[in-house]
């Protein structure tokens, strides 16, 4: 199957809403947006308070986390999440899931999907008030890029949280594409896989570039889509880190042409 863009198939996504119509929807949204980011914190934190004791996955309030960030795009008009190969989870529990990364939008678009699963992210995005400060309480796992002590504290944790049943979700690229189309991915998530012996399982999000495009602020509703594939084990690259995430972004990026075709 001979390979899409994503400029030839943006055109097949078009909002209902003309310019007048995006220029009200984006004075409503961003606004709605920083209001409720403080509002809902404040049920996270009591939340954090009454559950952190008994519940040290933080599960409680990372499903209250992943509602609360997945109803910007779900329940937003005009716009949406499609999902499919929930099948494929099933017997799945400790995992990495990695996502290939379009836009911001993206965590909205994975928060969609209801499943559980902690963040690996850099530093800087705890520091956000509200959401950031919500991401420390949900025991997502920080990372400084470059900085070699901070990579080795993120391993550490993010290993132990594996062999303890927990998964964790991953943007093997490390940032957003430019213009759609898978880049090169880096191996730490995949070097953790294989060190942990949990399986990859790929998302493969498409539409959101064209919610909130890179380096954009303007938000246009569409519905966007979500696949996730069948689980890849480390054994199928023979343990070998290297080789896992070179399958996988091969599995990746023939979904996506897929999805685009």
């Amino acid at each position: 199957m001979s390979a899409v863009t994503y400029a030839e198939s943006r055109g097949r996504r078009r909002s209902r809403l003309g310019p007048l119509g995006l220029f009200a929807y984006n004075l409503l949204y961003w606004p709605y947006l920083m209001a409720t980011c403080a509002i809902l914190f404040v049920p996270a934190l009591v939340l954090f308070a009454l559950t952190a004791w008994w519940d040290p996955k933080r599960r409680w309030l990372r499903r209250y986390t992943t509602y609360w960030g997945a109803h910007y795009l779900t329940w937003a008009p005009f716009a949406g999440v499609r999902v499919q190969g929930r099948e494929h989870l099933r017997g799945v529990s400790g995992c990495i899931y990695v996502v290939n990364h379009q836009s911001m939008c993206d965590i909205l678009a994975v928060y969609g999907t209801y499943l559980d699963l902690a963040w690996v992210s850099k530093v800087e995005n705890f520091y956000a008030p509200f959401l950031g400060w919500n991401m420390w309480l949900n025991g997502y796992v920080a990372l400084r890029r470059g900085h070699l002590a901070s990579i080795r504290r993120m391993l550490r944790k993010s290993e132990r949280m594996l062999r303890g049943g927990q998964a964790l979700c991953v943007f093997p690229e490390g940032t957003r594409s430019p213009d759609g189309q898978l880049i090169p991915f880096y191996r730490g998530a995949f070097w953790l896989a294989a060190r942990a012996g949990v399986p990859i399982v790929p998302l493969v999000v498409d539409g959101t570039q064209e919610v909130i495009p890179k380096h954009r602020a303007r938000i246009v509703p569409l519905v966007v889509d979500v696949h996730i594939l069948a689980p890849i084990q480390p054994s199928e690259a023979n343990g070998d880190s290297r080789a896992l995430r070179d399958l996988t972004r091969q599995r990746m990026a023939e979904e996506l042409a897929r999805m685009r075709a």
